[in-house]
């Protein structure tokens, strides 16, 4: 027994030294020309920050002493145009398992008090591309002929973004919509550009069928000359779905299941979207540290307006938590929880609670469509009718335009929901009623549902929280297989003097580093527009919403 013991403690001993020097070590940062070939590994950097940020670009930024060899190459965007190498300065972090890529964005030569001089380069993280292909309504049609008049597509979220970012890039490949950089080369027309072995951005292919077996979230993609970001995000906001952008490089393992050599090119952004939250098929969002996490199930009420939390009873551990060497967090529960107190490894925290506010949405401002017609279309048939009886012809018009500034918009002009779930769970004494302005939007439309459940979005329950821990105690932040979570990944945390298990996404992650500070790792959980007002979180959405049913004619 006491040999067992032994050698769980040496085996123990080891796997922390082993740990120790991955999180230890200096982040790989290399630097790549236009065309994804290795031009400078940097180790020399003064100082460095990357952030990965999500469904968003990310910043980073590195400061080089300016005589350094990476410096000049970057300094110098001449010498790199006239050797080929273009323009983009692409970069590559590695560190944990995780790989932050992305291009560079500006850099500015700074002279330091100290007599230093410094290259300062800013970075924008790889997701950025997406802002830059729009959802056209017909990939297949020449810019100026469009038919139909909105690209509409409905099905599992992952799959519809999928093919809408797909349809994307094709039209940028496609040769008779894009002409080719090189229109000499026969090859770029006999491909119809579908040859993806040339395109520096792919999506991760995933079948309607396998979307389907997911339970991820349903959704419908509208656009009619939207950039894929804008268009994708309220709808990953809803189903809690991550976008995930990866260079694809020399030595990395396959991008998917079947991939074969030569597919794609190495420098190649692979774009994934994935289900990380379980929102539909059940997922950890609290419990005790007595009772153990308690999975949940959203479901959406019969008004399509309101959505509950519904606890299931299935909360069994997954198998492979027990694995030797296997370090992942699963959605249905989640391995990594914080615990504070005097030997914990939080450094420091802070969390913020706010509850939701009002139990009645309320939107509106002009008459459903019909309304004012059918008042209109009456008082000018009762006034011609009258003014033909006593002969004095057609009166209806001059009177529908005296009564039409007093009529109009004030019949079905108002539409309000009220949310029994927040009734019943806010108290006797509450907030009652938030007006979710629309930019005067007509009522009981798709439109004004629509509008309403972005009230209620707004002014839900929302909870953040920031730590700074110890990373690798026990838990290390890191990219699947090496680390036990990543972001959007769903972790724990339990409160000094509670015990209560509060749950969320990992929505933000700082990697930084300089010469007195080794890399360390700041997370971010929760949601950052706790500190918004209501107006200010439903504005985007709002926004879009109005544009959606813009273009699709619909009001």
């Amino acid at each position: 027994m006491a040999s067992t013991i032994e050698q769980i403690k040496t085996a123990v001993g080891l796997q922390k030294v082993a740990e120790d020097r991955v999180r230890t070590a200096q982040p790989l940062v290399r630097l790549w020309d236009a065309e994804w070939a290795l031009q400078h590994v940097v180790g020399d950097d003064y100082s460095s920050q990357f952030t990965w940020q999500s469904n968003d670009t990310g910043p980073g930024q590195t400061e080089l002493p300016f005589t350094s060899p990476a410096a000049q190459w970057i300094f110098d965007y001449q010498a790199r145009l006239d050797a080929g190498s273009g323009r983009t300065v692409g970069i590559t972090v590695d560190h944990v398992g995780a790989r932050w890529s992305g291009i560079m964005d500006k850099f500015s030569v700074e002279q330091r008090d100290d007599g230093d001089l410094v290259l300062v380069v800013d970075w924008l993280h790889d997701y950025e591309h997406l802002k830059w292909y729009s959802v056209t309504p017909n990939p297949f049609m020449p810019d100026e002929f469009m038919f139909p008049r909105a690209w509409v597509v409905a099905g599992p979220i992952t799959w519809v973004l999928r093919l809408s970012l797909f349809m994307a890039l094709y039209r940028e490949q496609n040769p008779f919509l894009t002409w080719p950089d090189d229109p000499m080369d026969f090859d770029n027309w006999a491909t119809m550009g579908l040859d993806q072995a040339d395109w520096h951005i792919v999506v991760k292919p995933e079948s309607f069928i396998d979307a389907l077996a997911s339970g991820v979230v349903w959704g419908v993609a509208t656009s009619r000359w939207t950039n894929f970001h804008d268009m994708a995000w309220p709808m990953c906001e809803d189903a809690e779905i991550s976008i995930k952008c990866t260079r694809y490089l020399e030595g990395d393992d396959d991008p998917w299941d079947g991939f074969t050599a030569g597919d794609i090119r190495y420098g190649t952004i692979v774009v994934s979207f994935e289900d990380k939250s379980g929102i539909m098929v059940g997922t950890s969002n609290g419990g005790t540290v007595f009772d153990g996490l308690t999975r949940t199930v959203i479901e959406f009420a019969d008004d399509f307006i309101d959505s509950s939390l519904d606890v299931i009873a299935d909360a069994d551990t997954p198998g492979d938590y027990f694995a030797v060497g296997s370090r992942y967090t699963s959605p249905l529960k989640p391995y990594v929880i914080f615990y504070e107190g005097d030997s914990s490894p939080i450094q420091t925290s802070s969390w913020v609670y706010s509850p939701s506010k009002g139990v009645q949405i309320e939107c509106g401002g002009k008459s459903m469509p019909g309304v004012n017609e059918a008042i209109s279309a009456t008082i000018q048939g009762i006034g011609d009718i009258f003014g033909n009886l006593v002969q004095i012809g057609s009166l209806g018009g001059t009177i529908d335009t005296i009564l039409a500034p007093l009529y109009s918009d004030t019949i079905l002009a108002w539409q309000t929901f009220k949310s029994s779930n927040r009734a019943t769970n806010t108290g006797w004494d509450r907030l009652h009623a938030y007006f979710q302005d629309s930019g005067g939007g007509k009522a009981f439309t798709i439109q004004a549902v629509l509008v309403l459940r972005a009230g209620m979005w707004a002014t839900k329950t929302m909870v953040s929280w920031k730590v700074e821990v110890s990373d690798g105690a026990p838990y290390m932040v890191g990219g699947a297989g090496t680390g036990h979570f990543f972001l959007d990944d769903r972790v724990g945390l339990v409160i000094k003097g509670d015990d209560k298990i509060h749950m969320d996404r990992c929505r933000k992650i700082d990697l930084a580093w300089g010469p007195e500070n080794p890399p360390e790792f700041q997370i971010t959980i929760g949601d950052d527009r706790i500190w918004q007002d209501p107006a200010q979180r439903a504005l985007g959405r709002i926004e879009r919403v109005l544009a959606g049913m813009h273009d699709l004619g619909v009001s």
